[in-house]
């Protein structure tokens, strides 16, 4: 049996590591409103301040991605994924007993953390892949971070994060390879003008497109008695999605990226049509007994739903990891920085209208910015093609051309002359 190369084992440790932080994270993060509701009723914390904490997370997630980059840089993909973590645990303490301005604070320091712990993720995973281990890598990476939400409802707050914690202090070096040892370490002023230039090429823009909308569904439109089978649904989800991407690496990589993107958002679409049927209108607003779209709510159905939300997001985060990691392995703390800016900004907007529209325009926001996404990825993964096809046509050219250059017969001009001389 062929020993397991480092490479790999980083990455399963890597996934090991945010298993344990968003077990808790995201098992919170299903019931963060209904817990700050039912505190609001108590008269100590706003109704809605649930929202206003994700957007405040996420407002400050967008804006501190600029500086994610460089922070990475100076402290190195492990130790930034360390501190990242620590705010994470700082901001789920708070849920022991729940302060507004201390929920405030600790939201801004979290999305803070999130910045560099996403970022330094993408750096890490990025050192530890080459051109036949990125989609496998990334996918097992996705299907072993995802897996913690079959756990949701569980709060081993303290204990799971320091697992965590100690799982990426702990993460080996990845192999120096031949052409990053002579590399000189880039300082912060150009790795931020790097990050700046890179925000603005074609293929970054086009990628701007591909953001977690569909979050604002996860987060609001779950009943309290459905949470904790729906987080399995999602769970199970994105298990099997990512661990059949991981397993089955080679064959998927033959259908292309596109493909897998493709059927993602066609499974999301089914979801949503699913989601406006079975739904209340009101239910991202207020609680309600009202019936859906089109028929009294059936739980078979949202569960269904949220495992094709969870299948859906799946297909599209290892694809989208897998062509980061492709595209810009030599500035892949500057993707992923700026990816999650994108990412974070418009999902920091989706929040903060979450408490106002009614389903059916959430739906529609979905269902259009899916499609544009899905286009921009096509687009994306064109240029990359084209891109490839051009610099492997030079190389043939140039390895063509070599031997007749040095073979061809040289008579110095002068020597002519003086020969003629003679």
């Amino acid at each position: 049996m062929p020993a397991i190369r480092p490479e790999t084992l980083n990455v399963i440790q890597l996934g090991v590591g945010f298993f344990f932080i968003f077990f808790a994270f995201n098992s919170q993060g299903f019931i963060e409103q209904p817990v700050i509701s039912s505190v609001a009723k108590r008269g100590n914390v706003n109704e809605h301040a649930g929202y206003y904490s994700l957007s405040i997370i996420y407002a400050v997630f967008t804006v501190a991605n600029f500086v994610a980059a460089p922070i990475v840089n100076i402290l190195s993909a492990k130790w930034a994924m360390v501190l990242g973590g620590s705010m994470y645990c700082a901001f789920q303490a708070g849920f022991l007993h729940v302060n507004q301005t201390y929920l405030f604070i600790s939201s801004a320091a979290l999305g803070f953390g999130a910045a560099i712990l996403w970022t330094g993720q993408g750096t890490y995973l990025s050192k530890n892949c080459d051109e036949t281990t990125t989609s496998r890598n990334s996918a097992m990476l996705w299907s072993i971070m995802e897996s913690c939400i079959v756990a949701g409802g569980i709060f081993l707050f303290i204990v799971f994060h320091q697992i965590g914690l100690i799982c990426l202090a702990l993460l080996r070096t990845p192999p120096v390879r031949a052409d990053e040892e002579n590399k000189p370490k880039l300082s912060y002023p150009v790795l931020l003008g790097s990050t700046f230039r890179l925000m603005f090429t074609k293929k970054m823009l086009l990628l701007a497109s591909l953001s977690d909308l569909y979050l604002i569904y996860i987060k609001s439109d779950n009943t309290n008695s459905m949470l904790a089978l729906t987080a399995m649904c999602e769970g199970l989800g994105h298990i099997m999605a990512g661990g059949a991407f991981g397993i089955l690496a080679t064959k998927t990589k033959k259908l292309g990226r596109d493909s897998i993107v493709l059927c993602g958002t066609i499974v999301q679409l089914i979801c949503f049509a699913g989601v406006y049927i079975n739904i209340p209108a009101d239910a991202p607003i207020r609680q309600t007994n009202d019936t859906g779209g089109l028929i009294d709510p059936q739980l078979w159905i949202a569960l269904v739903c949220g495992f094709l939300l969870a299948f859906g997001d799946a297909c599209w985060n290892t694809q989208i990891y897998s062509l980061l990691v492709d595209v810009y392995s030599q500035k892949s703390s500057q993707a992923f920085a700026l990816f999650k800016f994108y990412q974070s900004g418009l999902s920091c907007a989706a929040f903060f209208y979450g408490s106002k529209l009614q389903l059916q325009w959430h739906l529609a926001i979905l269902v259009l910015t899916a499609l544009i996404a899905t286009l921009a990825f096509f687009m994306v993964e064109r240029l990359n093609s084209s891109e490839e096809r051009s610099r492997e046509s030079t190389q043939a050219t140039d390895t063509f051309e070599l031997p007749k250059s040095v073979d061809a017969p040289q008579v110095p001009a002068k020597q002519t002359v003086d020969d003629s001389w003679n």
